[in-house]
């Protein structure tokens, strides 16, 4: 008796659930539409962009309104649809929206234009007798009025285009860079020697570049002395002496660089010091006294002799050195070929 009341209870529990799952519940595409004809049936809502999008009952209205009266009132018509659990509201307000409608067009024709009012009665008879009927001459259509002169329009001036120098001129004191493209050595190469080099900066005249770097420059070897036997040091001296623009060489005259070795006089007199004492050391252990000084003046030659062999620094300026001059006199060069 227990267990049939058990199933019984049970089977009812089923049925109840049963009943309540199988309810059909309101269908989301339904609802969209239903919401969107309201909203388009409404003279509040309608002018408005209001998208619906609903999910499982929810309803998310979205979209630009011009103003919040349009918003509540789409909230209304939302939330008053049977079957919506919830109303999500992402509408924003934009008052330009409203000043960009059109006015409601009037239902009142616009008036007549004035002329007389038409009667219903037809005009009496005119009393005097109308003129015999003669052939109509042919009349020439009125001839169409000239067109309308159009205003002249302003025409721009014409921007005048800077006239190109004939000439430039370079003041003295400019500087001018170079690269070495040959290398000068004291040992080998001679006064009045000409080498080659190109411009390592461009020339600038009144804040203009006048030459532009990587033209080929001429450097001159003005001084060229090597190093003497007993004292002295090796010398260069060289001056930027041509310069080739647009084709052309022209005459440079520019300060001096100056390359100088060390001189080796003052180590070869102590050299020659040292082989005098040690002569005068020699002389003493042959004999002394005379042997010594014998040996002095060994010594001495021998030093003498050393120093012979002895030159000072040979100096070099190899190629890639960048060597820089200043203009001694003004340079002018032809800007118009």
């Amino acid at each position: 008796m227990y267990r049939m009341r058990t199933l019984l209870l049970t089977s009812a529990a089923l049925g109840c659930l049963t009943l309540s799952c199988g309810k059909k519940t309101v269908d989301d595409q339904a609802l969209t539409t239903g919401i969107q004809a309201k909203l388009y049936a409404d003279p509040v809502t309608k002018p408005a962009n209001v998208n619906v999008l609903v999910s499982k009952g929810v309803v998310t209205l979205s979209g630009d309104v011009p103003s919040s009266d349009v918003e509540l009132e789409a909230m209304k018509i939302a939330n008053g649809t049977p079957g919506v659990a919830s109303v999500t509201d992402q509408m924003k307000v934009n008052p330009s929206l409203a000043a960009s409608e059109p006015p409601p067009a009037s239902s009142t024709p616009p008036p007549a234009a004035g002329y007389p009012p038409v009667s219903a009665q037809p005009a009496p008879p005119s009393q005097t007798p109308a003129p015999p009927q003669t052939a109509a001459e042919p009349v020439s259509p009125p001839a169409p009025p000239p067109p309308a002169a159009s205003p002249a329009r302003a025409v721009p001036a014409p921007t005048p285009v800077p006239a190109i120098p004939a000439a430039i001129t370079i003041a003295p004191g400019a500087r001018v860079s170079v690269r070495m493209i040959d290398s000068i050595d004291s040992r080998h190469n001679t006064t009045g020697q000409v080498f080659r080099a190109s411009l390592e900066a461009p020339i600038v005249s009144r804040g203009r570049v006048v030459v532009p770097a990587g033209n080929p420059v001429s450097v001159l070897l003005a001084e060229a002395s090597r190093a003497g036997h007993i004292e002295g040091r090796s010398e260069l001296e060289v001056r930027v002496s041509a310069l080739e623009y647009r084709g052309r060489n022209y005459p440079v005259t520019s300060s001096i660089y100056e390359e100088a070795g060390k001189a080796r006089g003052k180590q070869s007199a102590v050299r020659t010091g040292v082989g005098a004492v040690s002569g005068a050391v020699i002389g003493a252990i042959a004999g002394g006294g005379k042997g010594a000084a014998i040996g002095t003046v060994a010594g001495g030659g021998a030093g003498a002799g050393y120093q012979l062999f002895t030159h000072g620094q040979q100096v070099k300026i190899p190629s890639e050195s960048v060597l820089s001059f200043r203009l001694e006199a003004p340079l002018t060069l032809q800007e118009r070929r």
